[in-house]
C-alpha cells in the first residue's frame, strides 16, 4: 500500500515536470552554493530547477537535455532526498578548481542519512553532477536500523 502511494507520487512528479519557471537559472558561484540550491530545488519539488542545476561539463541537463532520461532522474533523485530537514556538513577533501565534493545530512523519519554530492565548475558555473542515492536510503521502506541493509549492493549514483 505504502509502496503503491509512493509510485503514484513519483508518477504525479513526473507528469507535472515540478515547479517552477523556465527562466534561465543564475549560476552558482560555488559548489556549497549549487548543491544548497538543488537540495531547495528539491524541497520546492521543483523538478526544472534541479534540472537546471543539475548536468555534466557540456552544461546543465535542462538546456542540453542530455542524458535522454534525465527528467526520469531528477524525478528519481527529488524522491530519494525529499526531507524533513538537511544540512550541508564541512568538507573533509579539498577537491579541485574543477570538482568538490560536498556531504549532505538529510533528516527522513528517523534516519540521518550523508548522501555524497559531486558538483563540477563549468563555463557558466558549478553544477550538481553526482549524487550517491544509495547513502539516501530508500524512501518507500520504513526507516533501518544502520548496518541492516536495505538490499544487495547496486550503483544508484546518478551522474553524467
Amino acid at each position: 500500500m505504502i509502496q503503491q502511494r509512493w509510485c503514484a507520487a513519483l508518477l504525479t512528479l513526473v507528469a507535472c515536470g515540478g515547479g517552477g519557471s523556465s527562466a534561465p537559472v543564475a549560476p552558482a558561484n560555488s559548489a556549497v552554493g549549487v548543491v544548497e540550491g538543488f537540495m531547495q530545488a528539491v524541497a520546492d519539488s521543483n523538478l526544472t530547477r534541479m534540472a537546471q542545476l543539475w548536468g555534466a561539463s557540456g552544461g546543465p541537463a535542462a538546456r542540453t537535455r542530455q542524458p535522454a532520461d534525465y527528467e526520469r532522474r531528477i524525478a528519481i533523485m527529488q524522491a530519494y532526498l525529499r526531507n524533513e530537514s538537511h544540512r550541508l556538513l564541512p568538507s573533509t577533501s579539498p577537491g579541485s578548481d574543477a570538482r568538490q565534493d560536498v556531504q549532505v545530512e538529510i533528516r527522513r523519519e528517523l534516519c540521518t542519512w550523508v548522501v555524497p554530492f559531486t558538483a563540477i565548475k563549468t563555463g557558466d558555473g558549478w553544477l550538481v553532477n553526482q549524487v550517491d542515492l544509495a547513502q539516501a536510503g530508500n524512501p518507500a521502506r520504513p526507516c533501518a536500523p544502520r548496518g541492516a541493509g536495505d538490499s544487495a549492493p547496486r550503483d544508484t549514483s546518478v551522474g553524467e
